[in-house]
């Protein structure tokens, strides 16, 4: 029984409004070709045949919304048995068509409770005035009154079995409000409604935040006692939603009609995926005042088990038809609103065409991902790092880079966030540590001694055998501990940090190198800088391309470098673009530099061209290799010294640069870079 209105159930539905009319097709065509049938050779049959036949294609082609197919349906075919009756003769005639009367009900099943009672009512009246047209009375009255109480007794019980069908299986049994498939069901026949009457439907995803704390705090029992206090708050709540549901664990959806939709809003043809423009300022507004009304009058506080808990929620709003025409759609905007204000510490987010979430391509990729290390699809980039004293190549940073087989190079920004939010992205980690390895034993066989470095994810952090897989990797190379440099971001750490500190302490005990990225982006640099043993920080790259035209991002670079040094740490720029940040950097005493204007990311052939035209084959004993804070020339006496020796550099041109395929904003976020590495050993620490 079931049988639903929309949604992914939708094939049911069509599958039963195509094949209940095709066996009446059959039973009419039976009766109009063999010979002896009370229709044998009648218009009456043919007319059945060709209303059961209409009745085939309008299921076939019927919308979700098209709410009147399965009562015409009905009555069509009930029309159609009546003139079978009228036209009948005898009472064995009319008892063949009164039979089929009854079956006529299942349709019931498809409309609502009003619904269901005027599709009995006009199928019981077909038969009535079918039997009054043709036929003795006499003979013919007790089999139609049997067969009017049999059509109203099977009408009745199929709508009970299926409402309660229905409920068991769209209804929250601890709430009583939809569960999941409920609030898709009758949350879309609520927007299609509220969108029908020319309104804006307002869906307010609410998300109860740290649920999981009074479930160990008053135990499961608490935990559904406060869900059922605020499903019962959410449906008296004012203004009042046209629907509440359950969306799932401690989710609600809750949809409001809204404002009267712009006419272009309202007009323009829909894909459940579309977005259109920006809401305007006023109506950003009232969705922000609607949003922080509901909050505020779930906020409690509520007993529960004698203990009075106050409800700390978050809410995403998405807004049909801008965002969505469909109840889905809608959902999927709303979470990722939710979450992106998760994400910036707020309560409230509406969605916007700016917010991207997961997409079925993405799902699709992920799943190509997974297979591409096995197909040696991967590939790393390097992209060079430039001692500002010496002037020469000193270290470099490897770029994951995925060589997709139908859609060309792919850049990190495309493939390594899906990784990032599975385990997946430990397997690449381990890839790119051990290419980058791999490539660094085969310079240092052709004379080519550079250094190079690998990013490490916060999942990589909390895995118990990231030492030996370091080590492993190290010793399979044939290359000592000095060569690599871990890169780790603030965010990585925050995560997990006791964990993170005893397990960078343990390869830092192994003669890794470590380095802080993004520097400055972050809520504990300070702590972390004195808690765990770095070697170096790298300036965010924000602040290095904004410091020649800013004041405070230029203050900002200065006091980072101070404090570096200070610490006995090397300090490195990255996002260094053109010749005057190159200049200013140098001058103002950054130990390291990184960017376009040194060298884009190059494959691994071009970047050993690179170095043998450079003569940055210093070995890492070479002083000039390296350039440790503690070695550095005091910057008052150095500074026309570096300024010179990094002028006497010029930026890559022609074909050094031509061969790398990513620009500088793939390598923003923590994920797409695999790893850097300075120059030679650093001073230790001890």
């Amino acid at each position: 029984m079931r049988l639903v209105f929309s949604g992914g159930s939708h094939a049911d539905r069509r599958r039963f409004l195509i094949v209940a009319p095709t066996g009446a097709v059959v039973l009419f065509l039976l009766a109009a070709v063999v010979p002896g049938s009370p229709g044998y050779l009648r218009w009456e049959t043919w007319v059945g045949v060709l209303v059961a036949t209409v009745n085939i294609l309008i299921g076939w082609v019927a919308k979700p919304r098209w709410t009147w197919v399965p009562p015409f349906a009905a009555a069509s075919l009930a029309i159609s048995l009546g003139l079978g009756l009228a036209a009948s003769t005898s009472g064995r005639q009319t008892e063949m068509y009164l039979v089929w009367f009854p079956p006529m009900c299942a349709y019931v099943a498809l409309v609502a409770i009003p619904g269901s009672i005027l599709v009995i009512a006009m199928i019981v009246g077909a038969l009535a005035a079918g039997v009054a047209v043709g036929g003795d009375l006499n003979e013919t009255a007790g089999p139609a009154v049997s067969a009017a109480i049999c059509t109203i007794a099977a009408g009745s019980i199929v709508k009970g079995l299926f409402r309660a069908g229905l409920l068991q299986s769209y209804i929250d049994p601890l709430t009583r409000l939809a569960n999941r498939a409920g609030t898709l069901e009758r949350g879309e026949r609520v927007v299609a409604e509220i969108q029908a009457a020319g309104r804006e439907a307002i869906l307010v995803l609410v998300d109860i935040n740290r649920f999981h704390e009074i479930n160990d705090a008053l135990g499961h029992v608490g935990g559904d006692r406060l869900l059922q206090i605020i499903a019962r708050t959410l449906a008296t709540l004012e203004p009042r939603p046209a629907f509440v549901g359950r969306a799932g664990g401690d989710e609600f959806a809750l949809v409001f009609p809204g404002m009267p939709a712009p006419a272009t809003v309202a007009a323009a043809p829909r894909r459940p995926d579309a977005s259109l423009a920006v809401p305007t300022p006023a109506e950003t507004k009232r969705r922000w005042a609607l949003g922080h009304q509901v909050l505020r009058q779930i906020q409690g506080p509520f007993q529960v088990c004698g203990v009075d808990v106050e409800v700390d929620a978050s809410v995403g709003i998405a807004v049909a038809p801008r965002d969505s025409a469909t109840m889905g759609g809608l959902l999927t905007c709303a979470d990722s609103a939710l979450l992106r204000a998760r994400r910036v510490g707020e309560s409230l987010g509406l969605w916007d065409p700016g917010i991207t979430g997961v997409r079925p391509e993405e799902i699709a990729l992920y799943a190509q991902l997974r297979n591409a290390i096995i197909r040696s699809e991967l590939l790393l980039f390097y992209q060079p790092l430039q001692s500002a004293l010496s002037g020469e190549i000193v270290g470099a940073e490897a770029l994951l880079r995925w060589h997709h087989p139908t859609r060309g190079l792919l850049a990190p920004g495309v493939f390594l966030p899906i990784a990032e939010r599975s385990p997946l992205i430990a397997d690449l980690t381990r890839w790119v540590l051990d290419e980058a390895l791999r490539q660094c034993a085969a310079w240092a066989r052709e004379g080519l001694h550079l250094p190079v470095s690998v990013n490490l994810s916060a999942r990589m952090l909390v895995l118990d055998d990231l030492p030996q897989v370091v080590a492993g990797s190290l010793a399979a190379h044939g290359l000592a501990s000095d060569v690599l440099t871990l890169e780790i971001t603030e965010s990585a750490l925050v995560t997990q940090p006791a964990r993170a500190a005893t397990m960078l302490n343990e390869l830092r005990t192994q003669g890794v190198a470590l380095s802080l990225d993004d520097f400055g982006t972050g809520y504990s640099s300070m702590e972390i800088l004195k808690a765990l043993p770095f070697d170096e920080v790298k300036i965010d790259r924000g602040f290095v391309t904004d410091a020649r035209g800013s004041l405070p991002d230029a203050a900002i670079v200065r006091s980072v470098l101070d404090l570096g040094h200070r610490l006995g740490l090397r300090v490195v720029g990255e996002g260094i673009e053109d010749e005057r940040t190159l200049a200013m950097m140098i001058d103002l005493g950054c130990d390291l530099l990184q960017g376009e204007a040194i060298s884009v990311p190059l494959p691994a052939a071009k970047m050993s061209e690179l170095l043998r035209s450079r003569g940055a084959a210093a070995r890492p004993s070479d002083p000039q290799a390296t350039f440790p804070a503690s070695d550095r020339v005091p910057a008052e006496c150095a500074g026309a010294e570096q300024a010179e020796a990094g002028r006497s550099v010029p930026p890559l041109t022609g074909d050094e640069a031509g061969t790398a395929s990513a620009g500088r904003g793939e390598e923003r976020g923590p994920s797409a870079r695999a790893g850097r590495r300075i120059g030679g050993r650093p001073k230790s620490n001890g």
